[in-house]
């Protein structure tokens, strides 16, 4: 009897694992109601950890940074993955989460564009493959140099699903933005 149930023990835990997958968070899209749609996503197995974006004003372009979570838990090394979207003005810049943490959140100042945008990033346990509410960290995007009409914040709701792409409209500038949580 106990060959066979070590024998099964690897299968319950894969369909214990596959159960508890959650569809996909998309966050609401904050903003403006100009632009085109677009998405940008980390892919299988990656989490969100960064962004590329240029900004002047207003937030002129964005897109994401990601890092892949290895086999035993642990984040990987941290790389830029598709295009930027929007327009070609402001100053080129990157920020990220600190090693070991993972986006959550995202708060945002706009008026008819983003103008300003906080990232929040949370750490990452490894063990669990979820994120904490421990030691939350964010980083600015963009200055607040121009009055705007709005600030609204949003957060991934289960430990599991962190932070995993951004969705939006663009044109000329990032006109609205929203974030997409999975797990990875």
């Amino acid at each position: 009897m106990r060959t066979l149930a070590a024998r099964f023990a690897p299968l319950v835990l894969l369909v214990a694992m596959r159960a508890a997958d959650l569809p996909p968070q998309n966050l609401p899209v904050m903003g403006g109601t100009g632009g085109s749609s677009f998405s940008r996503d980390c892919g299988a197995g990656r989490v969100l950890t960064g962004f590329r974006y240029r900004s002047g004003l207003v937030i002129d372009a964005i897109g994401i940074s990601c890092r892949p979570v290895l086999a035993n838990g642990t984040l990987g090394p941290e790389t830029t993955v598709g295009t930027i979207t929007g327009g070609s003005g402001g100053t080129t810049e990157f920020k990220s989460c600190r090693q070991g943490t993972v986006i959550v959140g995202l708060h945002m100042y706009w008026g008819s564009y983003a103008i300003q945008l906080r990232g929040y990033c949370n750490p990452w346990d490894a063990t669990t493959r979820k994120f904490t509410n421990a030691d939350q960290q964010g980083f600015d995007m963009g200055t607040l140099s121009i009055p705007y009409s709005r600030a609204d914040m949003e957060f991934c709701e289960a430990k599991s699903q962190p932070a995993s792409g951004i969705r939006g409209r663009s044109g000329a500038f990032v006109d609205a933005l929203g974030v997409v949580c999975d797990e990875p």
